[in-house]
């Protein structure tokens, strides 16, 4: 196998995934457009030897906040703790009025506390994992979703491939899960993107895993003026 393939061999040790989906549908029962398209992906990962797990953020009690744990009840630790233990993190959502879920959008503002620690002292808990999305919605609005949850991802330290999303628009109208999942196998645009998105995706984190972006010993956050945020590049 030549040396640029070897990070896409499936006999290559095991990578996992952990996809957060934010349809707003509760249980496990209910029917989610953006699930369906998940699983496409995730059909994708295995044969690369990546083992996946969607995390149904509505069925958890993620409590409003800022920090990574906001006491009794809160159970955004529980599923921090496997984000921090996976390679590949993939933000699922639905579009509504052009922009992802609250519930995506919570996990973002929960995730700020692990900005808090990179600007503070140099070095992220995320830092050498890849991130991907997965987009559904019957309205447009993917690449305004897109632009504002890969802002969050390259800024919190994991590193986004090239073309690490794969998005569906479109009526779902009398669709089943199996006859839906049938539909973005068959569609040559979504079965192309859901396997341009997993070859990039498992490429990179099998790559980061053998050569790490070096990460800074001190923060930024005594040098940084109102309303900035970035990762500290000098030695000063």
């Amino acid at each position: 196998m030549a040396a640029a393939n070897r990070f896409l061999d499936p006999a290559a040790p095991a990578l996992r995934a952990v996809f957060l989906l934010g349809t707003l549908k509760p249980g496990q029962g209910e029917f989610s457009h953006t699930e369906a398209l998940c699983e496409l992906v995730i059909e994708n990962l295995r044969g690369y030897n990546v083992d996946s797990e969607i995390i149904r953020l509505v069925e958890y009690e993620i409590k409003a906040g800022v920090e990574s744990d906001m006491g009794h009840g809160d159970q955004w630790p529980e599923i921090l703790k496997k984000v921090l233990a996976s390679d590949i993190i993939v933000f699922a959502t639905p579009i509504w009025w052009g922009i992802q879920s609250s519930l995506i959008q919570r996990v973002i503002e929960r995730m700020d506390a692990l900005n808090d620690e990179l600007l503070e002292t140099g070095r992220s808990e995320l830092a050498n994992k890849v991130g991907g999305m997965v987009i559904t919605g019957a309205e447009d609005g993917a690449e305004h979703i897109i632009g504002n949850i890969a802002n969050f991802i390259v800024w919190n330290g994991m590193t986004l491939p090239p073309a690490c999303s794969v998005s569906f628009l479109g009526d779902y109208t009398g669709e089943t899960k199996e006859s839906l999942l049938r539909k973005f196998r068959e569609q040559k645009s979504t079965a192309s993107m859901a396997r341009t998105m997993t070859r990039n995706v498992v490429f990179f984190a099998r790559l980061l895993k053998e050569n790490n972006i070096p990460q800074d010993e001190k923060g930024v956050s005594q040098n940084l003026a109102p309303g900035t945020v970035g990762l500290r590049g000098d030695k000063g």
